[in-house]
């Protein structure tokens, strides 16, 4: 009798999807997507990209002890502990990238010799390097891997010490004091910067025990071109602009003196940094670089609008996996077109959670290894700023009341610290992707449909797929690989069906394979998972 209802029902379901298209075979219908009449699109599993997942991470900059709790609008200690550090935790989050400033460690230089650190001149107790050690705890606790990035030499001092609050940092170059930069310059005294940076990652490493470093950056987006003063650190300019390369200098001096420092096999220098307007910044660091400085690059994106054709994003990342001189490339930050440097279009939508992992995947089946979303929350980089000022990309918010300048903003906030749509997105990567697997690029027949299937170090695979187009798709998922066949827990991101707060999204239904094929539909503008159990 159940052999004969079960026929029964696979016919009535032929016969609904034949009348009424493929609209009929969603999840109300069968959840196990298997609809007879419909015409799959066969998606085979070829070839890895060759380049394992290094991780799957976001910015997590130091601020909120230092600048937040400290603006006395609501903050306070205990939402860091009940709120950033347990989402992280859910997350699985693998990587942080985290900004240092000189001035937080070492406000006035310790002397004349950048070859002896006079370490009674440091200032590694001072309330902006607690907040950072905040993170790092956090980080510790959690096996996140950290990138520290020491941005550059500020050109206004603003320490909650009051120490030399108002002037400029004993490392910012000549040309700052010409022509105002901005926040931040760039440096011209190699030894005393890489004497700064060394001693803080040496004092982290081994005095605070901090295994969690596993890379620097020195110098946030070098190429960043200031009217009339020029780039933060020339590289490659001198035929077009006349300037001397500033940036390889630096970094060689910095590889020096982390050796010296007994250091330097502790950490990757992931180096170049730069921003999408430099095509070329990669290459001339390659072209100049002698002596194994750089183990990894990384480049920011930002200039690729929601409906870009995957083609572009994969063409983009290979650009510089071409340029990168036999090493890895990272996309270190990435998102989407903005208005200021705190604000992007779209930032609480739910569709932004589909692109946000379209994107991502492109980059991943191009070769990179591995992403980093800017940021993980709102919050503010200076106690004293205004909520312009305020940034305003994270996977959630700040407290609500920080919003009631923006009344239509403010009005949608529930609570404080409230989830957007791309918290639960992005956290399906952070969960299921992760470092060392393998990736294999898919082919899933259109532009704004993106795919991978990831394998393991323990031979488990997993499918990421999303849909950014108005349509649904069904798919069969071709692969005849080694271990592939077997139970798949499926995990949906569809809108209407989010979790409740900030819980992440669950397992609805299971799937097993048939003869190494996996039938299912891909829901118009949504994500699907499919991860072996």
């Amino acid at each position: 009798m159940a052999m004969k209802m079960t026929h029964i029902s696979k016919t009535l379901l032929s016969i609904v999807c034949t009348l009424w298209g493929m609209s009929a075979c969603s999840d109300d219908y069968n959840k196990y997507d298997d609809c007879p009449a419909c015409n799959y699109y066969p998606v085979a599993v070829g070839n890895s990209t060759g380049t394992p997942v290094h991780a799957i991470g976001v910015e997590m900059d130091p601020h909120f002890f230092s600048q937040n709790i400290t603006r006395n609008d609501g903050s306070k200690a205990e939402d860091w502990e009940n709120i950033v550090v347990q989402r992280v935790k859910k997350m699985k989050v693998q990587q942080f990238r985290i900004m240092m400033q000189p001035q937080w460690w070492e406000p006035s230089n310790d002397n004349n010799d950048p070859n002896v650190a006079d370490m009674s001149k440091f200032t590694f107790d001072s309330e902006e390097m607690q907040s950072v050690y905040k993170v790092l705890d956090m980080a510790q606790e959690n096996n996140i891997g950290v990138t520290l990035v020491v941005w550059g030499a500020i050109t206004n001092i603003d320490l909650l010490s009051g120490i030399n609050n108002g002037q400029k940092h004993f490392l910012c170059d000549a040309r700052s004091y010409n022509v105002n930069p901005g926040w931040i310059a760039g440096i011209d005294n190699y030894e005393e910067f890489a004497e700064n940076f060394s001693t803080m990652v040496k004092y982290l490493i081994e005095e605070k025990h901090y295994t969690c470093i596993n890379q620097i950056t020195p110098f946030n987006e070098p190429d960043s071109h200031i009217a009339g003063y020029g780039r933060i650190m020339w590289q490659g300019d001198f035929e077009t602009m006349g300037w001397q390369d500033t940036y390889a200098p630096m970094v060689k001096a910095l590889d020096a003196k982390f050796k010296a420092d007994g250091i330097r096999s502790k950490v990757h220098f992931n180096l170049s940094d730069n921003t999408d307007g430099t095509p070329g910044y990669i290459a001339a660091c390659v072209s100049a670089f002698t002596n194994d400085e750089a183990d990894l690059y990384n480049s920011h994106v930002y200039k690729f609008d929601y409906n870009i054709p995957n083609s572009t994003l994969v063409n983009w990342e290979r650009q510089n996996i071409a340029s990168a001189g036999g090493k890895r490339h990272f996309v270190g930050e990435f998102g989407f077109p903005g208005y200021g440097s705190a604000r992007q279009y779209g930032i609480d939508t739910y569709t932004r959670g589909v692109q946000l992992i379209r994107v991502a995947l492109n980059y991943l089946n191009a070769g990179a290894c591995g992403v980093s979303y800017w940021s993980l929350i709102d919050q503010y980089y200076n106690r004293n700023a205004s909520y312009s000022e305020m940034q305003q990309l994270g996977l959630w918010k700040y407290l609500k009341s920080a919003y009631t300048e923006d009344p239509d903003v403010y009005s949608k906030i529930k609570e404080d610290y409230e989830v957007r749509p791309q918290y639960y997105a992005y956290s399906l990567l952070t969960r299921f992707v992760r470092q060392g697997d393998e990736v294999y690029p898919l082919d899933l027949g259109d532009e704004l449909i993106a795919g991978s299937a990831f394998l393991n170090t323990e031979g488990k695979w997993t499918y990421v797929l999303s849909n950014a187009t108005d349509k649904d798709k069904m798919i069969q998922l071709e692969n005849d690989k080694e271990g592939a066949n077997g139970e798949y827990n499926v995990y949906k991101y569809m809108e209407g069906r989010l979790p409740e707060g900030d819980n992440l999204i669950e397992s609805t239904e299971t799937v097993n394979t048939q003869e190494n094929n996996l039938k299912l539909k891909l829901s118009r503008s949504s994500i699907r998972v499919l991860v072996q159990k």
